[in-house]
Protein backbone atom coordinates (compact mmCIF):
# COMPACT_ATOMS: atom_id res chain seq x y z
CA UNK A 1 0.00 0.00 0.00
CA UNK A 2 1.37 3.93 -0.70
CA UNK A 3 0.99 4.93 2.27
CA UNK A 4 2.73 8.24 1.66
CA UNK A 5 0.54 9.19 -1.35
CA UNK A 6 -2.73 8.18 1.10
CA UNK A 7 -1.27 10.67 3.26
CA UNK A 8 -0.95 13.58 0.84
CA UNK A 9 -4.46 12.97 0.21
CA UNK A 10 -5.48 12.97 3.65
CA UNK A 11 -3.25 16.38 4.15
CA UNK A 12 -4.63 17.96 0.99
CA UNK A 13 -7.97 17.92 2.66
CA UNK A 14 -6.64 19.32 5.80
CA UNK A 15 -4.58 21.73 5.24
CA UNK A 16 -5.06 25.10 2.93
CA UNK A 17 -3.59 25.41 -0.34
CA UNK A 18 -0.82 27.72 0.36
CA UNK A 19 0.42 25.72 2.99
CA UNK A 20 -0.10 22.12 1.61
CA UNK A 21 1.99 23.11 -2.18
CA UNK A 22 4.78 25.02 -0.15
CA UNK A 23 5.28 22.48 2.61
CA UNK A 24 3.87 19.00 1.29
CA UNK A 25 4.14 19.02 -2.16
CA UNK A 26 7.94 19.05 -2.87
CA UNK A 27 8.19 16.05 -0.52
CA UNK A 28 8.96 12.46 -2.46
CA UNK A 29 8.40 9.21 -1.63
CA UNK A 30 11.94 7.28 -1.50
CA UNK A 31 11.46 3.82 0.23
CA UNK A 32 10.10 1.77 2.92
CA UNK A 33 11.39 -0.52 5.45
CA UNK A 34 9.35 -2.11 8.29
CA UNK A 35 6.85 0.37 9.65
CA UNK A 36 9.09 3.49 8.55
CA UNK A 37 8.17 5.48 5.31
CA UNK A 38 11.23 7.73 4.77
CA UNK A 39 10.33 10.51 2.69
CA UNK A 40 12.58 13.38 1.00
CA UNK A 41 12.83 16.59 1.78
CA UNK A 42 14.52 18.84 -0.86
CA UNK A 43 15.74 21.67 1.37
CA UNK A 44 16.82 22.60 5.06
CA UNK A 45 14.75 25.43 5.26
CA UNK A 46 11.41 23.13 4.15
CA UNK A 47 12.72 20.07 6.55
CA UNK A 48 12.78 22.28 9.55
CA UNK A 49 9.58 23.69 9.43
CA UNK A 50 8.04 20.33 9.12
CA UNK A 51 9.96 18.90 12.01
CA UNK A 52 8.72 22.03 14.28
CA UNK A 53 4.93 22.45 13.06
CA UNK A 54 3.60 19.33 11.29
CA UNK A 55 5.83 15.62 11.47
CA UNK A 56 4.59 14.78 14.69
CA UNK A 57 0.93 15.66 13.69
CA UNK A 58 1.10 13.53 10.29
CA UNK A 59 2.84 10.72 12.34
CA UNK A 60 0.14 10.86 15.21
CA UNK A 61 -2.15 10.07 11.86
CA UNK A 62 -0.35 7.44 10.07
CA UNK A 63 0.96 5.88 13.50
CA UNK A 64 -2.88 5.66 14.10
CA UNK A 65 -4.30 4.41 10.70
CA UNK A 66 -1.77 2.30 9.34
CA UNK A 67 1.25 1.79 12.05
CA UNK A 68 3.54 3.51 10.11
CA UNK A 69 5.28 6.61 10.74
CA UNK A 70 7.26 9.42 8.20
CA UNK A 71 10.95 10.32 8.37
CA UNK A 72 12.19 12.99 6.79
CA UNK A 73 15.51 12.59 4.69
CA UNK A 74 17.51 15.78 3.74
CA UNK A 75 17.74 15.74 -0.17
CA UNK A 76 20.36 18.41 -0.07
CA UNK A 77 23.95 18.22 0.49
CA UNK A 78 24.41 20.54 3.18
CA UNK A 79 25.85 17.93 5.80
CA UNK A 80 27.60 15.86 3.21
CA UNK A 81 29.28 18.51 0.70
CA UNK A 82 32.34 19.59 3.15
CA UNK A 83 33.44 16.15 4.31
CA UNK A 84 33.06 15.04 0.58
CA UNK A 85 34.69 17.84 -0.75
CA UNK A 86 38.17 17.58 1.89
CA UNK A 87 38.21 13.58 1.45
CA UNK A 88 41.24 12.11 -0.60
CA UNK A 89 38.91 9.92 -2.73
CA UNK A 90 41.79 7.68 -4.37
CA UNK A 91 43.34 6.97 -0.53
CA UNK A 92 39.85 6.03 1.29
CA UNK A 93 39.56 2.57 2.66
CA UNK A 94 36.03 1.71 1.44
CA UNK A 95 36.26 -1.59 -0.79
CA UNK A 96 34.13 -2.17 -3.28
CA UNK A 97 32.75 -5.72 -4.30
CA UNK A 98 31.95 -5.43 -7.62
CA UNK A 99 29.36 -7.76 -8.06
CA UNK A 100 30.39 -8.60 -11.56
CA UNK A 101 29.95 -12.09 -12.78
CA UNK A 102 32.80 -13.39 -14.94
CA UNK A 103 31.56 -16.01 -17.44
CA UNK A 104 30.06 -12.30 -19.01
CA UNK A 105 32.96 -11.50 -21.23
CA UNK A 106 33.79 -9.68 -24.96
CA UNK A 107 34.53 -13.46 -26.17
CA UNK A 108 31.56 -15.21 -24.71
CA UNK A 109 29.15 -12.19 -26.87
CA UNK A 110 28.19 -13.55 -30.38
CA UNK A 111 28.83 -10.37 -32.55
CA UNK A 112 25.68 -10.01 -35.24
CA UNK A 113 24.36 -7.11 -36.94
CA UNK A 114 21.49 -6.26 -34.21
CA UNK A 115 23.95 -5.53 -31.43
CA UNK A 116 26.87 -4.85 -33.23
CA UNK A 117 27.59 -0.94 -32.41
CA UNK A 118 26.78 -1.74 -28.86
CA UNK A 119 29.20 -4.04 -29.04
CA UNK A 120 31.52 -1.55 -30.62
CA UNK A 121 30.94 1.24 -27.91
CA UNK A 122 31.12 -1.19 -25.10
CA UNK A 123 34.96 -2.31 -26.37
CA UNK A 124 35.73 1.24 -26.59
CA UNK A 125 34.80 1.72 -22.99
CA UNK A 126 36.54 -0.89 -21.58
CA UNK A 127 39.35 0.21 -23.07
CA UNK A 128 39.13 4.47 -22.29
CA UNK A 129 36.93 3.89 -19.42
CA UNK A 130 35.95 7.66 -18.72
CA UNK A 131 37.72 8.53 -21.69
CA UNK A 132 35.41 7.45 -24.93
CA UNK A 133 31.85 7.45 -24.12
CA UNK A 134 30.78 8.65 -21.20
CA UNK A 135 27.82 7.96 -19.84
CA UNK A 136 27.20 5.15 -21.96
CA UNK A 137 23.62 4.22 -22.01
CA UNK A 138 22.54 0.63 -23.44
CA UNK A 139 18.77 -0.04 -24.50
CA UNK A 140 16.75 -2.83 -25.63
CA UNK A 141 13.80 -5.71 -24.94
CA UNK A 142 14.46 -8.03 -22.64
CA UNK A 143 16.85 -10.46 -22.94
CA UNK A 144 18.91 -9.52 -25.89
CA UNK A 145 22.70 -8.93 -23.99
CA UNK A 146 23.19 -5.47 -22.47
CA UNK A 147 23.72 -6.73 -18.92
CA UNK A 148 26.10 -9.47 -20.52
CA UNK A 149 27.73 -6.36 -22.30
CA UNK A 150 27.89 -4.59 -19.30
CA UNK A 151 29.37 -7.37 -17.17
CA UNK A 152 32.16 -7.65 -20.43
CA UNK A 153 32.98 -4.18 -20.10
CA UNK A 154 33.60 -4.56 -16.09
CA UNK A 155 35.45 -7.35 -16.08
CA UNK A 156 37.45 -6.10 -19.15
CA UNK A 157 38.52 -2.83 -17.22
CA UNK A 158 38.96 -5.37 -13.62
CA UNK A 159 41.52 -7.46 -15.44
CA UNK A 160 43.31 -4.84 -17.32
CA UNK A 161 43.57 -2.01 -14.21
CA UNK A 162 44.11 -4.00 -11.10
CA UNK A 163 43.23 -0.71 -8.99
CA UNK A 164 40.36 0.25 -10.80
CA UNK A 165 36.64 0.03 -8.49
CA UNK A 166 34.49 -1.17 -10.32
CA UNK A 167 30.96 -1.42 -8.87
CA UNK A 168 27.74 -3.30 -10.88
CA UNK A 169 24.28 -2.97 -9.41
CA UNK A 170 20.35 -2.74 -10.58
CA UNK A 171 18.73 0.40 -9.74
CA UNK A 172 16.08 -1.47 -7.40
CA UNK A 173 19.59 -2.30 -5.38
CA UNK A 174 20.58 1.45 -4.83
CA UNK A 175 17.09 2.77 -3.78
CA UNK A 176 17.78 -0.12 -1.04
CA UNK A 177 20.74 0.17 -0.42
CA UNK A 178 20.09 4.03 0.14
CA UNK A 179 17.07 3.11 2.33
CA UNK A 180 19.23 0.81 4.71
CA UNK A 181 21.74 3.95 4.98
CA UNK A 182 19.27 6.22 5.86
CA UNK A 183 17.50 4.38 8.56
CA UNK A 184 21.27 3.78 10.06
CA UNK A 185 21.34 7.20 9.61
CA UNK A 186 24.31 6.51 7.19
CA UNK A 187 23.68 8.99 3.94
CA UNK A 188 27.12 10.57 4.10
CA UNK A 189 28.32 6.64 3.80
CA UNK A 190 26.19 5.99 1.02
CA UNK A 191 27.68 9.25 -0.98
CA UNK A 192 31.12 8.54 -0.19
CA UNK A 193 30.50 4.53 -1.07
CA UNK A 194 29.46 5.21 -4.51
CA UNK A 195 31.39 8.56 -5.57
CA UNK A 196 34.82 6.81 -4.68
CA UNK A 197 34.19 4.14 -7.37
CA UNK A 198 36.05 4.47 -10.51
CA UNK A 199 33.30 2.82 -12.87
CA UNK A 200 29.52 2.44 -12.13
CA UNK A 201 27.40 -0.27 -14.09
CA UNK A 202 24.15 0.39 -13.07
CA UNK A 203 21.46 -1.91 -14.77
CA UNK A 204 17.45 -1.39 -15.12
CA UNK A 205 17.50 2.36 -14.77
CA UNK A 206 14.20 2.52 -16.01
CA UNK A 207 12.53 1.94 -12.50
CA UNK A 208 15.12 5.36 -11.30
CA UNK A 209 11.27 7.60 -11.38
CA UNK A 210 10.04 5.12 -9.12
CA UNK A 211 11.78 6.57 -5.75
CA UNK A 212 12.14 10.24 -5.75
CA UNK A 213 14.59 10.17 -3.01
CA UNK A 214 16.94 7.59 -5.25
CA UNK A 215 16.44 9.79 -8.28
CA UNK A 216 17.60 12.80 -6.37
CA UNK A 217 20.46 10.44 -4.54
CA UNK A 218 21.75 9.29 -8.35
CA UNK A 219 21.67 12.69 -9.78
CA UNK A 220 23.83 13.94 -7.30
CA UNK A 221 26.47 10.78 -7.39
CA UNK A 222 25.78 10.87 -11.21
CA UNK A 223 27.39 14.70 -11.87
CA UNK A 224 30.07 13.70 -9.41
CA UNK A 225 31.34 11.15 -10.94
CA UNK A 226 31.22 13.08 -14.55
CA UNK A 227 32.99 15.52 -13.28
CA UNK A 228 35.58 13.53 -11.58
CA UNK A 229 35.91 11.75 -15.16
CA UNK A 230 34.64 8.37 -13.71
CA UNK A 231 33.29 6.00 -16.26
CA UNK A 232 29.20 5.43 -15.79
CA UNK A 233 27.57 2.86 -17.74
CA UNK A 234 23.84 2.67 -18.01
CA UNK A 235 21.37 -0.44 -18.99
CA UNK A 236 17.51 -0.03 -19.64
CA UNK A 237 14.61 -1.74 -21.47
CA UNK A 238 13.67 1.73 -22.89
CA UNK A 239 15.62 4.95 -24.75
CA UNK A 240 15.42 8.03 -22.19
CA UNK A 241 12.63 9.31 -24.30
CA UNK A 242 10.09 6.76 -23.41
CA UNK A 243 10.95 6.28 -19.86
CA UNK A 244 7.82 7.76 -17.74
CA UNK A 245 8.55 10.57 -16.12
CA UNK A 246 11.96 10.77 -16.21
CA UNK A 247 13.28 14.39 -15.19
CA UNK A 248 14.70 16.41 -18.28
CA UNK A 249 17.74 17.28 -16.02
CA UNK A 250 18.78 13.38 -15.65
CA UNK A 251 17.48 12.64 -19.62
CA UNK A 252 20.48 15.03 -20.66
CA UNK A 253 23.07 13.71 -18.95
CA UNK A 254 22.00 10.35 -20.01
CA UNK A 255 22.11 11.89 -23.62
CA UNK A 256 26.00 13.92 -22.88
CA UNK A 257 27.80 10.28 -23.85
CA UNK A 258 26.80 7.77 -26.11
CA UNK A 259 22.99 5.53 -26.36
CA UNK A 260 23.00 2.55 -28.30
CA UNK A 261 20.49 -0.23 -28.98
CA UNK A 262 20.43 -3.77 -29.22
CA UNK A 263 17.72 -4.88 -32.11
CA UNK A 264 15.78 -8.06 -31.94
CA UNK A 265 17.50 -11.11 -33.60
CA UNK A 266 16.58 -13.45 -36.30
CA UNK A 267 16.77 -16.96 -37.15
CA UNK A 268 20.28 -16.90 -38.07
CA UNK A 269 21.56 -15.33 -35.32
CA UNK A 270 19.55 -16.72 -32.46
CA UNK A 271 21.29 -20.33 -34.17
CA UNK A 272 24.65 -18.97 -34.05
CA UNK A 273 24.42 -17.54 -30.42
CA UNK A 274 23.15 -21.24 -29.31
CA UNK A 275 25.71 -22.81 -31.38
CA UNK A 276 28.21 -20.84 -29.50
CA UNK A 277 26.63 -21.63 -26.23
CA UNK A 278 26.76 -25.16 -27.03
CA UNK A 279 30.59 -25.20 -27.71
CA UNK A 280 31.32 -23.40 -24.54
CA UNK A 281 29.69 -26.05 -22.67
CA UNK A 282 31.22 -28.31 -24.39
CA UNK A 283 34.86 -27.32 -23.29
CA UNK A 284 33.92 -26.45 -20.25
CA UNK A 285 34.38 -30.39 -18.68
CA UNK A 286 32.64 -29.10 -15.16
CA UNK A 287 29.22 -28.48 -16.33
CA UNK A 288 28.40 -31.86 -17.87
CA UNK A 289 29.43 -35.34 -16.66
CA UNK A 290 29.42 -36.07 -20.96
CA UNK A 291 29.99 -33.93 -24.00
CA UNK A 292 26.61 -34.52 -26.00
CA UNK A 293 26.35 -34.50 -29.79
CA UNK A 294 23.21 -31.91 -30.32
CA UNK A 295 22.15 -31.91 -34.44
CA UNK A 296 21.06 -29.20 -36.33
CA UNK A 297 17.57 -30.08 -36.10
CA UNK A 298 17.18 -29.31 -31.98
CA UNK A 299 19.24 -26.54 -32.85
CA UNK A 300 16.73 -25.23 -34.97
CA UNK A 301 13.64 -26.38 -32.74
CA UNK A 302 15.29 -24.25 -29.98
CA UNK A 303 16.04 -21.01 -32.23
CA UNK A 304 12.55 -21.51 -33.86
CA UNK A 305 10.51 -22.18 -30.86
CA UNK A 306 12.30 -19.17 -28.47
CA UNK A 307 12.21 -15.82 -30.31
CA UNK A 308 12.07 -12.38 -28.20
CA UNK A 309 14.46 -14.08 -25.09
CA UNK A 310 17.94 -15.13 -25.69
CA UNK A 311 18.28 -15.36 -22.24
CA UNK A 312 15.57 -17.68 -22.01
CA UNK A 313 17.23 -19.63 -25.47
CA UNK A 314 20.41 -20.23 -22.98
CA UNK A 315 18.29 -21.83 -20.49
CA UNK A 316 16.32 -23.96 -22.71
CA UNK A 317 19.71 -25.45 -23.44
CA UNK A 318 21.05 -25.74 -20.44
CA UNK A 319 17.80 -27.54 -18.97
CA UNK A 320 18.03 -29.86 -22.13
CA UNK A 321 21.88 -30.80 -21.47
CA UNK A 322 21.11 -31.13 -17.84
CA UNK A 323 18.29 -33.43 -18.06
CA UNK A 324 20.27 -35.63 -20.97
CA UNK A 325 22.87 -35.68 -17.96
CA UNK A 326 20.99 -37.25 -16.11
CA UNK A 327 19.38 -39.57 -18.19
CA UNK A 328 21.95 -40.68 -19.85
CA UNK A 329 24.31 -40.30 -17.06
CA UNK A 330 24.81 -44.17 -16.75
CA UNK A 331 24.54 -45.08 -20.62
CA UNK A 332 26.17 -45.15 -23.50
CA UNK A 333 23.74 -43.05 -25.53
CA UNK A 334 25.01 -39.11 -26.49
CA UNK A 335 22.88 -37.66 -29.11
CA UNK A 336 20.25 -35.70 -28.28
CA UNK A 337 17.26 -36.21 -30.79
CA UNK A 338 14.48 -33.89 -31.42
CA UNK A 339 11.83 -36.45 -29.43
CA UNK A 340 14.19 -36.10 -26.40
CA UNK A 341 14.42 -32.02 -26.52
CA UNK A 342 10.81 -32.04 -27.29
CA UNK A 343 9.98 -34.04 -23.85
CA UNK A 344 12.51 -32.43 -21.86
CA UNK A 345 10.99 -29.19 -22.36
CA UNK A 346 7.98 -29.45 -22.16
CA UNK A 347 7.60 -26.96 -19.31
CA UNK A 348 9.64 -24.84 -21.05
CA UNK A 349 8.38 -24.58 -24.78
CA UNK A 350 4.85 -24.61 -25.71
CA UNK A 351 4.43 -27.31 -28.01
CA UNK A 352 0.89 -26.81 -29.67
CA UNK A 353 1.06 -27.84 -32.92
CA UNK A 354 1.27 -24.76 -35.35
CA UNK A 355 -0.11 -24.79 -38.59
CA UNK A 356 2.89 -25.69 -40.87
CA UNK A 357 3.40 -23.51 -43.79
CA UNK A 358 5.52 -23.78 -47.10
CA UNK A 359 7.87 -21.47 -45.29
CA UNK A 360 8.38 -22.43 -42.34
CA UNK A 361 9.60 -25.98 -44.03
CA UNK A 362 11.92 -24.14 -46.43
CA UNK A 363 13.60 -22.48 -43.84
CA UNK A 364 14.13 -25.87 -41.66
CA UNK A 365 15.30 -27.48 -44.61
CA UNK A 366 17.74 -24.87 -45.89
CA UNK A 367 19.17 -24.89 -42.27
CA UNK A 368 19.46 -28.18 -42.19
CA UNK A 369 21.11 -28.52 -45.27
CA UNK A 370 23.06 -24.92 -44.74
CA UNK A 371 21.66 -22.95 -47.63
CA UNK A 372 19.86 -19.89 -47.78
CA UNK A 373 15.80 -20.67 -48.86
CA UNK A 374 16.24 -18.44 -52.40
CA UNK A 375 18.43 -21.40 -53.18
CA UNK A 376 15.76 -23.54 -52.88
CA UNK A 377 13.61 -21.17 -55.60
CA UNK A 378 16.90 -20.74 -57.99
CA UNK A 379 17.09 -22.93 -61.22
CA UNK A 380 20.16 -24.88 -59.87
CA UNK A 381 20.06 -28.58 -60.50
CA UNK A 382 23.33 -29.21 -58.45
CA UNK A 383 23.13 -32.02 -56.27
CA UNK A 384 23.70 -29.91 -52.59
CA UNK A 385 20.75 -27.88 -53.92
CA UNK A 386 18.55 -30.02 -56.08
CA UNK A 387 18.19 -32.53 -53.17
CA UNK A 388 16.84 -30.24 -50.51
CA UNK A 389 14.46 -28.77 -52.72
CA UNK A 390 13.04 -32.29 -53.57
CA UNK A 391 12.90 -33.20 -50.03
CA UNK A 392 10.69 -29.62 -49.07
CA UNK A 393 8.68 -30.41 -51.79
CA UNK A 394 7.96 -33.61 -50.77
CA UNK A 395 6.93 -32.90 -47.00
CA UNK A 396 4.86 -29.78 -48.44
CA UNK A 397 2.81 -32.37 -50.65
CA UNK A 398 2.65 -34.77 -47.23
CA UNK A 399 2.31 -31.74 -44.80
CA UNK A 400 -0.04 -29.16 -46.44
CA UNK A 401 -2.72 -29.21 -48.14
CA UNK A 402 -2.09 -27.09 -51.06
CA UNK A 403 -2.02 -28.40 -54.97
CA UNK A 404 1.37 -29.03 -56.53
CA UNK A 405 0.62 -25.73 -58.83
CA UNK A 406 0.80 -23.58 -55.60
CA UNK A 407 3.87 -25.74 -53.90
CA UNK A 408 5.91 -24.88 -57.68
CA UNK A 409 5.01 -21.12 -57.54
CA UNK A 410 6.47 -21.62 -53.95
CA UNK A 411 9.77 -22.93 -55.41
CA UNK A 412 10.46 -20.17 -57.97
CA UNK A 413 7.48 -20.98 -60.30
CA UNK A 414 8.39 -24.10 -61.12
CA UNK A 415 5.86 -26.39 -62.99
CA UNK A 416 3.47 -29.04 -61.30
CA UNK A 417 5.22 -31.90 -63.54
CA UNK A 418 8.63 -30.87 -62.66
CA UNK A 419 7.29 -30.93 -58.09
CA UNK A 420 5.41 -34.17 -59.33
CA UNK A 421 8.90 -35.67 -60.59
CA UNK A 422 10.43 -34.82 -57.09
CA UNK A 423 7.81 -35.99 -54.98
CA UNK A 424 8.40 -39.80 -56.94
CA UNK A 425 12.34 -39.44 -56.47
CA UNK A 426 12.23 -38.93 -52.87
CA UNK A 427 9.38 -41.86 -52.28
CA UNK A 428 11.93 -44.09 -54.68
CA UNK A 429 14.90 -42.87 -52.54
CA UNK A 430 12.85 -43.64 -49.40
CA UNK A 431 11.97 -47.23 -50.33
CA UNK A 432 15.46 -47.85 -51.49
CA UNK A 433 17.71 -46.44 -48.71
CA UNK A 434 16.61 -46.76 -44.72
CA UNK A 435 18.74 -44.31 -43.62
CA UNK A 436 17.39 -41.73 -45.71
CA UNK A 437 14.49 -42.98 -44.91
CA UNK A 438 15.11 -42.47 -41.48
CA UNK A 439 16.12 -38.94 -41.79
CA UNK A 440 13.34 -37.70 -44.00
CA UNK A 441 10.82 -39.17 -40.94
CA UNK A 442 12.69 -37.07 -38.95
CA UNK A 443 12.12 -33.87 -40.64
CA UNK A 444 8.57 -35.10 -40.84
CA UNK A 445 8.28 -35.46 -37.19
CA UNK A 446 9.91 -32.05 -36.21
CA UNK A 447 6.85 -30.54 -37.46
CA UNK A 448 4.25 -33.25 -36.25
CA UNK A 449 5.27 -34.50 -32.98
Amino acid sequence: MDYFKITRSYLKKILDKPTYDNWIKPLTYIGSHKNVVFVGSPDQKKTSWLKKNLLKKINNHTKKEFNVILKLVPLYDEEDTPILEDMDLKEEAVYHHSNLQNKYTFDSFVQLDPNRMAYSFAYSVSEFPGKSYNPLYIYSDVGLGKTHLMYAIGNRIVKNNKKMRVIYLTTSDLMNEYVEHTRLNKRSEFIKKYISVDVLLIDDIQYITKWGGTSEQFYYIFNKLIQMEKQIVICSDKHPDNIPDLEKRIKTRFEWGGIVDILPYDLEGRIAILKKKISEISHNKRLTKKEFLIPNEVIYFLSSSIKDNIRKLEGALNRLIGYADLKYSDMNENEITLSFAKEALKPYISLKKKKVTIEAIQEFIAKNYNIKVTDLKLKNNRPRIALPRQIAMYICKNLTKHPLTEIGSEFGGKHHTTVLHSIKKIEREIENNEDFANKVKNYINFFQD
